[in-house]
């Protein structure tokens, strides 16, 4: 039975940013991803790489949310050279009703790179837009657009350069800790994983299965659950200047589509497409850009946002567990924030240096209330 440092349960942005960065400190690491292709949520993602201003009064992990788009900047530097574009950089423009407005004024004040607007600036900067009435509109020089898919071929094939073995296909059944690598058992233990392609033995596990994250051959219990998220892709017709967020998003795609988007919905792990949530989708289109009223559907898809009740992603220890751990429930912000979340969780893991995460983001603090030990 073949050993290794550390295996990861999932291979999405997330669990391939980890893997790359353990693997980089000279560990042998070994990737299960059950899928035809690599992740579930990041390649169906929408890539609108932005910190969402639900999270700005909650201040440490909005902060961390801003510093994940440093890394992602950085991630971007770093591979497009070699692996081809993923990325482009659009404004954004946010259409805020008058109390999320008053709310997030104070943090709008302290930003160098947002600003209110009027409706003939906004015009100017997004033209074929057609605003709400009566929203204030705050535009944004960081928007950024992502292609999951792209992004993570690209860090995927730098997990394969630094020695990452990945099992594409292969779906872990089991995670169960035992005794020691040479089967004497002990209190350090292994853990061993049972696979559709057999079993392997690992010195540490990190969970990293997105919306399956929970399930009951992994860790049952963990509070991660799937949210669905539709999107349409629109191409024929002239894309937008900038992001637009309101009710929904329309997003210039970097193919010259443009990506309306996303539900949220709580569907359990039914990933179709809905006549009702795609027609909302598009209602919203041809009302923010009439112009679209005669684009033609390119695609429409829909993926499964781990998310959990907090709303922030659970990263460290399983409670309970000694060599088990969880790095999951991103929703929304995996792309912006997966290197981010896999250096800090290096850290933690490897030197017990957990301070670069926000403690809400620790699992025992979210399961149990107390920090872990």
């Amino acid at each position: 039975m073949k050993a290794h440092d550390v295996a990861l349960v999932g291979g999405g942005i997330v669990g391939a940013c980890l893997a790359e960065e353990l693997a980089r400190r000279g560990l042998s690491v070994v990737v299960f991803d059950a899928g035809s292709e690599p992740g579930h949520a990041t390649p169906r993602a929408a890539g609108v790489a932005v910190p969402s201003l639900r999270y700005a009064q909650d201040t440490e992990f909005y902060r961390w949310l801003q510093a994940g788009r440093g890394r992602l900047d950085a991630d971007i530097a770093r591979l497009e050279p070699e692996f081809g574009t993923f990325s482009v950089a659009r404004p954004i423009l946010r259409a805020l009703r008058p109390a999320d407005a008053e709310v997030l004024a104070p943090h709008v004040e302290a930003a160098e790179t947002v600003r209110w607007i009027d409706a003939a600036e906004a015009g100017a900067a997004a033209a074929g837009l057609k605003l709400p009435a009566g929203r204030r509109l705050l535009h944004d020089d960081t928007g950024l657009m992502v292609d999951g898919r792209r992004y993570l071929a690209a860090v995927r094939e730098a997990c394969l350069r630094a020695g990452v073995t990945w099992r594409q296909g292969v779906t872990v059944l089991s995670v169960e800790e035992g005794g020691s690598a040479d089967g004497s058992g002990g209190s350090g233990g292994t853990v061993e994983l049972s696979t559709g392609d057999g079993r392997v033995r690992a010195d540490r596990v990190v969970i990293t299965a997105g919306a399956w994250a929970g399930g009951d051959g992994l860790a049952a219990g963990l509070p991660v659950f799937p949210q669905r998220g539709q999107l349409a892709v629109l191409t024929g017709a002239e894309q937008p200047g900038a992001i637009l967020s309101s009710a929904f998003y329309l997003a210039p795609g970097l193919d010259g589509t443009t990506v309306v988007g996303a539900t949220e919905e709580d569907a359990g792990f039914d990933d179709r497409c809905t006549a009702a949530g795609i027609a909302r989708l598009l209602t919203f289109a041809c009302a923010a850009m009439p112009s679209l009223a005669g684009a033609e559907p390119a695609g429409l898809r829909a993926g499964l946002r781990p998310a959990t009740r907090t709303g922030h992603p659970l990263t460290g220890r399983v409670p309970g567990r000694r060599r088990v751990y969880l790095c999951a429930g991103h929703a929304g912000h995996g792309l912006l924030s997966a290197r981010h979340t896999a250096e800090g969780f290096v850290a933690g893991m490897l030197h017990d240096a957990w301070e670069s995460l926000p403690i809400s983001m620790c699992p025992t603090v979210v399961m149990e209330g107390s920090p872990a030990s």
